[in-house]
């Protein structure tokens, strides 16, 4: 009955959202976003549906934020001022702004076990906005750009740099060597990115008392992330005690890593390679390990043209005492994936599939942890108008870490969205629990049902 009632929850709120967009909906989509501002283009030259690149849009970002097969950064859309080229403000600043306006959580409980008294877990809320974005990206000169993204994060408070970085490009020779610098997404290049979703990421909540060191935790809320980028593990910490979530996503998939990375395409415009080396993950401030993460990942794209095009990833990411568990004892956290894309005309489909492993346990707590889990991603996204696009997600987590506490997890989500225009839009969402819910005692199968409706808007 409650899988009933999401579903016409859902369907019915589509309907509305898209006949009251088609109202207002303007004649032509125009882009104004702060590359297309100065090469004078459309959002969607470099973009299949903001904020997933097309093909286009990936070499644009591996070459540096200049236009593929080109070094022009240093004169491109820039007025000169002495020995300095300069871009307008509008061409390298721009705005991101996402929320949900509505969010409706469905549990079985009202107060599940390992709760506080009191927590309210079957709630409907209205709230906007939730996370500013300012970002400014670029060319310096001829082959050297750069990126910083400053977020705000409404609920949370404080702002922080989420990215950081300078790019040195065609290094050596065309598509040689990129190198970046800084703090950065190490999957920008992978086949399925952590940080261009179509649904974006929903953040879980912590019990309270969580934020001791070594402290067992329950999680009130599970969160809503691709499984495939995932921790997956319960009883996992931080290198300062924190307890980690096993929804959030990390390591190789983490979205914002300080360090150096390099990638290009000297065997031809098919096979792309990319090593880097990061501070050890899950650090709460700088890097108290002296070893470091390393990361390598090969893709293989299989065709590219207007109507079609497909892409193959695999990579390894291997940790360096970069968590720790209960025992307050290293241990070493890698992970191995593979990803695949295809984009045939207004359908994209892409999967992703990754194996964690906790090497040398130890054996104070060997016996009841599990070292290894999986995540399994598989998603969708489809134009059904020339404004109207539908996204639908598969995420299964087979979780590993402590016996007694860890829970797998299996959801689907379904979104519609609405472009007023290439830069605005309004969308539907919800996600549902397919496991049951064995009594609603752990977040995983405590959360039955998540509906949210908000806006996303670029500029």
């Amino acid at each position: 009955m409650l899988y009933r009632t999401s579903t016409l929850l859902v369907a019915t709120s589509i309907l509305v959202v898209i006949a009251l967009s088609s109202l207002v909906m303007p004649n032509q989509a125009q882009a104004i976003p702060a590359f297309a501002r100065k090469y004078d283009v459309q959002c969607t030259a470099c973009h299949t549906a903001p904020p997933v690149l097309n093909t286009f849009g990936q070499r644009f970002l591996e070459n540096g934020y200049q236009l593929p097969g080109t070094e022009d950064g240093g004169t491109t859309g820039k007025k000169k001022l002495g020995d300095v080229t300069l871009d307008d403000v509008g061409k390298y600043l721009a705005f991101r702004l996402v929320g949900n306006a509505v969010r409706s959580w469905s549990f079985t409980q009202q107060n599940p076990a390992g709760t506080d008294t009191g927590v309210a877990q079957n709630k409907t809320e209205l709230t906007f906005p939730e996370n500013f974005t300012l970002f400014a990206g670029g060319t310096v000169m001829k082959n050297v750009g750069f990126m910083v993204e400053l977020g705000h994060d409404v609920e949370g408070g404080g702002a922080e740099v989420e990215r950081g970085f300078v790019s040195f490009n065609n290094l050596g020779a065309q598509d040689l060597a990129h190198v970046r610098i800084g703090k950065f997404d190490p999957s920008a290049f992978y086949s399925v990115v952590t940080i261009r979703q179509q649904l974006n990421e929903v953040k879980e909540s912590l019990s309270s008392g969580c934020n001791t060191a070594y402290t067992p935790c329950s999680f009130n809320r599970v969160g809503l992330a691709p499984s495939a980028f995932a921790t997956k593990f319960y009883g996992l910490y931080d290198r300062g005690g924190t307890p980690l979530s096993p929804f959030a996503s990390s390591l190789y998939n983490s979205g914002g890593e300080i360090g150096l990375d390099v990638h290009g395409r000297p065997f031809g415009k098919a096979w792309l390679y990319q090593v880097g080396v990061v501070n050890g993950a899950n650090e709460p401030f700088g890097d108290s390990n002296k070893g470091k993460d390393l990361y390598a990942m090969l893709r293989y794209d299989y065709a590219q043209s207007d109507y079609f095009s497909a892409t193959l990833s695999g990579f390894v990411y291997h940790g360096n005492s970069n968590a720790k568990v209960q025992t307050q004892e290293d241990v070493n956290w890698h992970r191995y994936g593979v990803s695949g894309r295809a984009t045939y005309q207004m359908l994209d489909l892409y999967a992703a599939y990754a194996v964690d492993r906790i090497n040398h346990v130890p054996s104070g707590v060997s016996g009841a942890f599990d070292a290894t889990a999986t995540g399994l991603t598989i998603g969708a996204d489809a134009y059904v108008t020339n404004e109207t696009l539908l996204s639908l997600r598969y995420d299964n987590l087979d979780a590993g870490g402590i016996l007694e506490q860890r829970k797998s997890a299996t959801f689907i989500g379904l979104q519609a969205k609405q472009y007023l225009r290439t830069n605005v839009a309004i969308f539907v969402r919800n996600d549902v629990n397919v496991r049951k819910s064995e009594g609603g005692e752990a977040a995983a199968r405590n959360l039955r049902n998540a509906f949210f409706a908000g806006i996303d808007i670029i500029f």
